[in-house]
């Protein structure tokens, strides 16, 4: 009996850039890669030249672009796309500002710092509709008979920035859809300039379920939902329960590794707590 199809996926964070060195809010700023920047990109491409990719897809800012066609230039052959919705959350007013100056804004203004930028969950939304498409688009139902026995599954490349994986794994596939982590430890670090962050999804078979994987998908990026009860008060339906609906497992085998600077003896970029906001 042939097993349920899986989707693995390997995802890279962009190279430094300087402004990742010196600690300033990046958000939808189009910066470039440093000089160490782009030694990381060609490392990385080559830790992963001898994989299978059946396609690439990237953001449109140019430091996770340069960092995509340097491992693409190892697999000329594979389909390759710019995605505008793998682009870091756009942090207005406090982009290109240093982490400190932004602090002094927010105290001045008596803010905190989600009240600059594109809101949170418009954010988390838009990450969440793109993993959705491309569930739909690589990964096929568990139909019987639907795929021989040794058919490779897809493997897919994602190029993107560190507050986009912050979403798309440690939010949405560990808390949302209780993805199984291989290394909890692991999960306490940043994800790094060209760290390499692996997960492999599969869909849950169910028979009894009247809901259909695309509709159930659909649903992915509702934040909350209301529905009427019997004394006519909205009752409020969290994002994790929709999320459940969704019908997919899987497990996160790789966080964050940059074995392949370290084998070079090259420094990276991630492990303090000011990068959460220099992305």
């Amino acid at each position: 009996m042939a097993k349920p199809p899986q989707l693995y996926f390997t995802v890279v964070r962009h190279g430094e850039t300087s402004s990742n060195l010196n600690h300033i809010i990046q958000g939808h700023i189009d910066t470039k890669l440093n000089k160490t920047g782009r030694e990381q990109v060609e490392i990385v491409g080559r830790r992963l030249r001898k994989l299978k990719f059946d396609h690439i897809y990237t953001s449109d800012l140019s430091r996770a672009k340069k960092t995509a066609d340097a491992i693409a230039k190892h697999h000329p052959d594979t389909p390759f796309t710019v995605d505008m919705r793998l682009r870091e959350r756009d942090m207005g007013r406090l982009s290109g500002k240093s982490i400190q100056d932004a602090l002094d804004l927010i105290k001045e203004e008596e803010a905190s710092w989600d009240d600059y930028g594109e809101p949170e969950e418009e954010f988390k939304a838009q990450v969440v509709g793109f993993f959705d498409d491309i569930i739909a688009k690589h990964l096929p139902k568990n139909e019987a008979g639907s795929s021989p026995p040794n058919k490779r599954n897809s493997h897919i490349l994602l190029v993107t920035h560190g507050g986009v994986i912050n979403k798309l794994v440690k939010e949405h596939l560990i808390m949302d859809l209780g993805f199984f982590v291989n290394d909890y430890l692991s999960m306490k670090h940043k994800a790094k300039n060209t760290s390499v962050t692996k997960f492999v999804v599969r869909r849950v078979e169910s028979s009894n379920s009247t809901t259909d994987d695309d509709d159930a998908t659909s649903i992915v990026s509702s934040n909350t939902t209301e529905n009427e009860s019997n004394d006519g008060d909205s009752e409020k339906i969290s994002h994790r329960d929709i999320e459940r609906k969704i019908r997919l497992k899987g497990d996160v085998t790789l966080w964050s590794c940059v074995s392949h600077l370290a084998a070079q003896g090259k420094r990276t970029h991630g492990d303090s707590q000011i990068d959460d906001y220099v992305h």
